[in-house]
């Protein structure tokens, strides 16, 4: 066999072993969880490692609260859930992927993923709502006039040469 053939099979081979690694991969980073409790345990909450919550959970102290307090208590075992998924996913990549773990976390967080920086954020007050649409003046809505077309419209027709102003 030649040098040349050795090379491929060798490249070959690394390339099916990282196939396999990044398959294992996918299959660990699908099946991370972050669960987080408030501290009185009115709220538990479950998320996948982008934020989306899977899992909600409201004990019967929890609706004896005002309804911004639970509010807040949401967001905040939210964002507690979601930092501890985010921990597990970088441990879970950093030993396949070593120095390549802060690209794949950059490329993750860049397509929506992005978990908090942490969870210390989450005792800032949440940002009053909006009031109800009864309490804003009314606004029409914007539409545009549906005119139909002419037989002489030119339509989406090139006026590089005319002005486009009639």
């Amino acid at each position: 066999m030649s040098s040349a053939q050795q090379r491929v099979r060798e490249m070959l081979s690394r390339f099916e072993e990282q196939a396999a690694a990044a398959a294992q991969l996918k299959d660990k980073m699908s099946e991370i969880r972050g669960e987080a409790r408030s501290q009185d345990g009115a709220v538990t909450v479950t998320v996948a490692p982008s934020g989306a919550v899977l899992d909600l959970r409201l004990s019967p102290e929890a609706m004896r609260r005002s309804h911004t307090e639970l509010q807040q208590t949401i967001v905040q075992t939210i964002r507690q859930a979601t930092q501890r998924a985010a921990e597990t996913m970088n441990a879970t990549v950093e030993p396949v992927l070593g120095d390549r773990a802060e690209q794949f976390r950059e490329a993750y967080q860049a397509h929506g993923a992005q978990p908090p920086a942490d969870v210390d954020a989450a005792a800032e007050p949440a940002p009053r709502p909006a009031p109800p649409a009864a309490d804003r003046p009314a606004q029409p809505p914007r539409s545009r006039p549906n005119r139909p077309r002419r037989d002489d419209d030119p339509g989406d027709e090139d006026f590089s040469r005319d002005s486009f102003l009639r």
